[in-house]
């Protein structure tokens, strides 16, 4: 059984040297901050405290915010298959239907579940409801959201059954994996307020674009690591197995 030390020093390591193997697909969650990062530059969001807060909300920017966490999730389908290949590019960025198919259906999800707490559910109970219900929700349906990159379909409500003994370590590991890196990520962003210099501001930003990128792949990692815990999961036997 892996143990937490274990696994959090492999979703790191593993991550950055799947970003070495494939640095256009690791690239995506780079690309999506940075332009998330482009439209709060232009609508003033980092000219100091007041206009941060103010332009929070702001619509472009959530619509870019959107986006973006869309973005965070698309390098799974080819991760997933890599890290379950031991390294195998040919494999990772093979596509078929069956495969390509079950993960847009895991997309959706995410996409749903980003609309919902983005734009419906943001505030007061709800939304505070909203957020824990995801935080313990998504870790135990992970057997479902790594299985679909492989060509396999695990319901939703076999993969709780699996995952509810190991509940604490699915819901904890990924947010003590993802914490350092978090740290930096807010960090850089809330930083990058309060210096002075457009040149400096542009700097941390794009620095935070790679930090978005690399916690992107950690997480992904995590799910992967949380998922085949409690038993192995198998590829399709299918042409994406092959």
């Amino acid at each position: 059984m892996t143990t937490f030390l274990s696994a959090f020093r492999t979703v790191h390591s593993r991550s950055l040297a799947f970003a070495a193997a494939l640095p256009l697909v690791a690239a995506i969650p780079l690309v999506a901050e940075f332009v998330q990062h482009v439209v709060e530059i232009r609508s003033g969001m980092y000219a100091g405290v007041e206009a941060a807060q103010a332009l929070e909300s702001d619509p472009d920017r959530m619509i870019a915010g959107f986006f973006k966490t869309v973005a965070l999730g698309l390098p799974a389908y080819f991760l997933i298959r890599w890290l379950h290949t031991q390294g195998d590019r040919t494999f990772a960025t093979r596509f078929d239907r069956p495969t390509v198919t079950l993960f847009g259906l895991v997309i959706a999800l995410q996409a749903l579940l980003a609309w919902l707490g983005l734009f419906v559910w943001t505030e007061g109970p709800m939304g505070i409801g909203f957020f824990v219900f995801g935080l313990i929700f998504m870790p135990l349906i992970v057997r479902f959201i790594v299985a679909a990159p492989l060509g396999s379909f695990i319901s939703p409500l076999q993969s709780i059954r699996v995952m509810a003994p190991d509940a604490l370590f699915a819901i904890l590991f990924p947010l003590a994996a993802m914490l350092p890196l978090m740290v930096l990520h807010y960090a850089l962003g809330i930083g990058a307020i309060f210096v002075e210099g457009t040149e400096l501001k542009w700097a941390m930003l794009t620095l935070d674009s790679v930090v978005t990128a690399w916690l992107a792949l950690v997480m992904i990692a995590a799910q992967y690591v949380i998922a085949t815990r409690p038993a192995p999961i198998e590829a399709s036997p299918g042409p994406a197995a092959r």
